[in-house]
């Protein structure tokens, strides 16, 4: 086999990359060239060109004597370059515990093991220690002062799936935002209560910036909106305000009404206790902001009056005495045969009701043909007896009394026919069988007429009219009193016949008007339900942006203030900069108050554990109306948004490591070379290898713990000595405890005595007193998978991982050292031109499986990367592509730091259809079918997949004739009937230097051979 060739470039092409590189560095000297490419009298008159060809002559021997080196010397050759097999890296991946309800808090160690519930060999364990305390994440919310608005972060999370924003950059809002909520709260025992008599209700605010856009949306308190028209001058100090719909709420609590209210703006509300009322709610319209740059803008409310009405009002029931009348179809008030004492009574519970309403009770009478001097009196049941209404002046004057009813006998010539009152507290009685709320009208003196009869004619006139010659004047006497006091004797009976006028109702109706302050009033500004004094509306607080959190108070106050907290905040989308320094707080209970803490989110630039201590001060708070322990995070500059996918307290990162303690790996012979295997595969960097060596052995080069250099040890024991892991003995001494370490095979080699010590001779001397061994690739498991604590801990109900598993990589290969190694070689460490670029950003971490450069045309580098993940889209992290930039800008000249940009591999899907010939059973046609498809996938990846199956290079097109390729060497496919890619049949799907194919749609038809 042949010498493979490292550099391919002669003289010639050294010369003229020499020449692109003095045009780009050295403009002064290379301005003065007259012709791009000097000619040789130009290379004679210039002695810089003299030594460029000099320089591109060395260069071309050297890579010569580069290329003509045996295969069997190139790996050591790497060696001694330092182009060294890159260990693994383990996967990282949060662990989420969750505390068992009412338990105490519970430690969590270092090293605790989690295992994948689908592949339990997959393995995990805690990198820290880790205190699970109750603290159940109960609100979450984003407010955003500027535009008067929130997120509601919690019920979005809990909604799922996809990410909520917690701040908002520019003015542009997120579909999730929501008004902030600002109502001006009424309410009243009786005033608003629902009433089939209610027609209108007027409500007159008095104050001063009373702009109606602040009070245009009115509600009951079932939260429905009722219809209203303003009236007043904008801004003035007077608004008046219609209900065109009247409130038909049942009556509720503060803490019911708030928990409706809060529940329509997205918020819990605090049990605040108090009676039952009826409710009237007003907002301003959605347009208007209440904000805090408007303060000398916002309304001020000094008084409230509200006023009902009703008109025609049918009384609920009528009376006489005890029968019942139906007023509808007229009646006698007081009977066909009115009496002294005679009473007519009207019931209206829902008028009567209304203590302080003018009432106007309008009758409708037939004209009497006679009029009757009568006087009556109106009264009403206090809840003990019968009080007047108008018996007295004072009473009138008490009670606002007013009669143009004319007792009954006529219609009022000047106006309405009606008897008006104030209407006082009224106490239920019962009236003809009916209890209810009753007044009566009682005729006191006088009546409507006369009762007739029979009366009997005494005798004295007839015996009067005797003459008196027949009969003297004693003597008529005398017979006039013995026929009447003695023989009771009459001689005739006159008739008298009845006359009464009794007035006559054709009809009543009732109208009222009602004027009164409600009883109660409060505001609820955002979320936050306090008693009203002056501004219905008050904007929030704070001046910027704002993420606040809280945590239930069960458990939370005994259990956890004062403990260690730990919060994974899972990003949706990374950042390459940490983000500007945010302002983390807590609330006292008193006010926000500034919090340390250890963030592991880089100011929530990317996902991370954010940890601190909950200050022992801390104390429940009332804030948008929930009673919980209260965080927040000011952010003063939002640059850009930040969405969340969830934040998860008791949480601690792991590493898909196992660490392994205190293995024999065997005993040294003293000879040059030996080698020892470890147990488990890989092996990460961590090993620390011991050799016990005998007392006394203890070399000049030995600085340690144990004693000085060249002092030899007095004890009589043999002592474990620490040795150290070096990638080459090139550089060791004959005294330096040293080893190579092979962490694919787990091979441990210690030097020949010139490079690197021997292990002195011993049984059993040689220990891995622990080294940790990952999987590499493998675990990199998706979230939720990791599930299965091992062993289970007391008080723990469950863990998991909310966020994939990332970062694991396997082992280096030979092949990908022998192919990456020449162009290291020839970077040399230094990035000048594109190659070297890519070269040392492919070297710049293991995970990364391949790196392009690519000049752009305003100058400057773009490096696109590539994950080394199994994911279908092996996306570089922002942490990867920081880590890069930084390592790119410290190995290229200072100019050119400016200029660097790193990215993620851009993915182009390529559909692949094809029409195949198999030869397969008929009932196994669906199976292959579902095989050649997961063949064509994993073809396809960018990372495993391509021709030679070590991944697709940049910009590399997709070709049909390679599918073709690709799908005859699975054994059942006989024939490729058609293939396309991308809709093209047999084409090719070319990409740019910075994409990469991944695997879209796969549509397979399959025909028997």
């Amino acid at each position: 086999m042949n010498a493979p060739t490292l550099d391919f470039r002669d003289a010639a092409q050294f010369y003229a990359q020499a020449l692109t590189l003095a045009q780009a560095y050295v403009p002064q000297w290379s301005g003065d060239w007259p012709d791009a490419i000097p000619s040789e009298l130009d290379v004679e008159r210039d002695p810089g060109l003299v030594l460029l060809h000099l320089f591109a002559n060395l260069a071309a021997y050297t890579a010569g004597i580069e290329n003509e080196i045996p295969e069997q010397r190139r790996r050591d050759f790497f060696q001694f370059m330092n182009m060294q097999l890159r260990a693994p890296l383990a996967a990282q991946a949060p662990l989420h515990f969750r505390l068992k309800a009412g338990q105490a808090p519970q430690a969590v160690p270092t090293q605790c093991a989690v295992l994948s519930a689908a592949r339990q060999d997959i393995r995990f364990q805690t990198n820290a220690p880790l205190q699970v305390l109750p603290a159940e994440l109960c609100a979450a919310l984003s407010v955003m002062p500027a535009q008067d608005r929130f997120i509601d972060v919690l019920a979005g999370l809990r909604a799922g799936p996809g990410d909520v924003p917690v701040f908002v950059a520019g003015q542009a809002s997120d579909p999730a935002e929501r008004p902030l909520g600002h109502w001006f709260i009424m309410g009243d025992p009786a005033l608003f209560k629902p009433d089939d008599a209610l027609q209108s209700v007027t409500i007159t605010l008095v104050g001063k910036q009373l702009f109606p856009e602040y009070f245009a949306n009115w509600y009951d308190g079932a939260l429905t909106p009722l219809d209203a028209e303003l009236s007043g001058v904008p801004g003035e100090q007077e608004l008046v305000v219609t209900l065109t719909k009247n409130p038909q709420a049942a009556a509720l609590t503060i803490a019911q009404l708030a928990q409706a209210l809060h529940a329509t703006d997205g918020a819990s509300p605090t049990v605040v206790h108090d009676q039952a009322q009826y409710w009237l709610l007003v907002k301003p319209a959605r347009q208007v902001k209440v904000l805090r740059t408007l303060m000398q803008q916002l309304p001020v409310v000094t008084g409230v009056r509200c006023t009902f009405r009703g008109k025609t009002i049918l009384p609920q029931q009528a009376a006489h005495d005890l029968v019942l009348l139906d007023i509808a179809n007229g009646v006698f008030p007081f009977g066909e045969t009115p009496q002294q004492n005679d009473a007519f009574y009207l019931r209206s519970d829902s008028v009567f009701a209304k203590t302080g309403a003018l009432v106007t009770i309008n009758f409708k009478l037939t004209t009497l043909a006679r009029t009757f001097p009568v006087r009556l009196v109106w009264q009403f049941w206090d809840g003990r007896q019968w009080e007047s209404f108008n018996e007295t002046s004072t009473d009138a004057t008490t009670h606002q009394f007013a009669d143009t009813s004319n007792n009954f006998q006529s219609e009022n010539a000047d106006g309405p026919t009606a008897i008006q009152f104030a209407c006082p507290r009224m106490g239920r009685c019962t009236v003809a069988g009916a209890a209810g709320l009753w007044i009566r009208c009682k005729i006191a003196e006088g009546g409507y007429g006369k009762l007739g009869g029979i009366a009997a004619d005494g005798v004295g006139d007839t015996i009067g009219a005797i003459p008196d010659s027949i009969l003297t004047v004693e003597q008529k006497n005398s017979v006039s009193h013995y026929l009447d006091a003695v023989a009771g004797v009459n001689f005739s009976y006159t008739i008298t016949h009845s006359n009464y006028f009794p007035p006559f109702i054709e009809s009543a109706s009732i109208d009222y008007s009602y004027a009164a302050q409600p009883q109660s009033f409060w505001s609820d500004n955002a979320f936050a339900l306090r008693r009203f004094l002056y501004s219905p509306f008050k904007p929030v607080e704070d001046v910027f942006p704002g993420f606040y959190f809280a945590f239930a108070p069960a458990g939370f106050a005994e259990k956890s203030v004062g403990q260690k907290l730990t919060l994974y905040f899972h990003l949706a989308q990374e950042q390459a900069q940490p983000g500007r320094g945010l302002e983390w707080e807590y609330h006292d209970g008193q006010a926000w108050q500034a919090l340390l803490v250890d963030d592991g989110s880089y100011a929530l630039s990317r996902s991370g554990v954010v940890a601190f201590t909950i200050p022992a001060a801390m104390k429940a708070a009332d804030l948008f109306s929930q009673t919980a322990y209260w965080f927040r995070i000011i952010h003063r500059h939002v640059e850009h948004t930040i969405g969340l996918l969830g934040i998860y307290p008791n949480t601690v990162m792991a590493s898909n490591v196992t660490t392994i303690s205190d293995q024999v790996l065997g005993s040294s012979n003293a000879q040059q070379g030996q080698k020892f295997t470890l147990n488990a595969t890989p092996v990460l960097p961590t090993l620390v290898l011991k050799v016990i060596e005998p007392s006394g052995f203890v070399t000049a080069a030995t600085v340690d713990e144990d004693g000085p250099a060249g002092v030899a040890d007095s004890t009589a024991e043999d002592v474990p000595r620490v040795w150290s892991r070096v990638d080459t003995f090139a550089f060791s001494r004959p005294t330096d405890r040293s080893y190579t370490l092979d962490y694919q095979n787990g091979i441990v080699t210690f030097g020949d005595g010139v490079n690197g010590m021997i292990p002195p001779s011993g049984h059993n001397n040689v220990l891995a007193f622990s080294y940790d061994t990952t999987q590499g690739l493998a675990g990199n498991v998706p979230a939720g998978e990791l599930t299965v604590l091992r062993p289970g801990i007391a008080n723990i109900a469950g863990v998991s991982n909310p966020a994939p598993a990332a970062g694991g990589v396997g082992c280096a290969s030979v092949a990908e050292l022998a192919a990456t190694s020449p162009a290291l070689i020839r970077a040399g460490g230094v990035a000048v031109q594109l190659e070297d670029f890519t070269a040392l950003a492919a070297a710049a971490s293991a995970q990364v499986a391949q790196a392009r450069a690519i000049e752009t045309p305003d100058h400057r580098i773009r490096i696109a990367l590539l994950a080394k993940s199994a994911d279908a889209r092996p996306y570089a992290g922002v942490a990867l592509l920081e880590h890069v930039a930084s390592q790119l800008k410290s190995a290229c000249l200072a100019p050119l730091a400016e200029r660097i940009t790193t990215e993620s591999a851009a993915f182009i899907p390529v559909t692949v259809t094809a029409q195949l010939s198999v030869a397969v059973a008929a009932d196994q046609l669906l199976a292959l079918q579902e095989h050649i498809c997961a063949e064509l996938r994993a073809w396809l990846h960018p990372v495993s997949g391509g021709p030679s199956g070590q991944g697709w290079t940049f910009g590399q097109a997709v070709l049909a004739s390679a599918a073709h390729v690709w799908l005859h060497r699975i054994p059942a496919v006989k024939a490729v009937l058609s293939l396309s890619l991308n809709g093209r049949q047999d084409g090719e799907v070319v990409l740019a230097p910075n994409e990469l194919p991944v695997a879209g749609s796969m549509l397979v038809h399959l025909s028997l051979a």
